[in-house]
């Protein structure tokens, strides 16, 4: 896994900034305990695309990670209860959106009067 953000608050939207996180890094690829953080939601679909969020012990901030069915895509870090709070409701809309999609292209064969 290569790709680290740190998603930064700017009003109601959200910048991803990229960042390098050696230590996070290591935490997620090596599968080790994540010292600092817990587990606080997971969103989406496993058998799609999901997004694991881990909130920080006693500060502010977390981060989310998303998966497709096998393997990280990205993990995004929010430094702020502000840009954790906007994350939850953009990575929940971002893996909404990609059931949905699959669903649509699922059932193309079924017509809906």
């Amino acid at each position: 896994m290569n790709e680290f953000y740190t998603i930064v608050a700017e009003g109601a939207d959200l910048h991803f900034v990229p960042r390098e996180d050696q230590k996070l890094e290591n935490l997620l690829t090596r599968g080790e305990d994540l010292e600092g953080y817990e587990f606080f939601s997971r969103l989406g679909d496993p058998d799609l695309m999901h997004c694991a969020v881990f909130r920080k012990s006693g500060r502010a901030g977390g981060f989310f990670t998303v998966y497709d069915k096998t393997t990280v895509l990205f993990v995004a870090v929010a430094e702020t209860n502000l840009s954790f709070g906007l994350g939850l409701g953009y990575f929940g809309r971002l893996v909404s959106y990609a059931r949905y999609g699959a669903d649509v292209f699922e059932n193309t064969d079924t017509f809906d009067a």
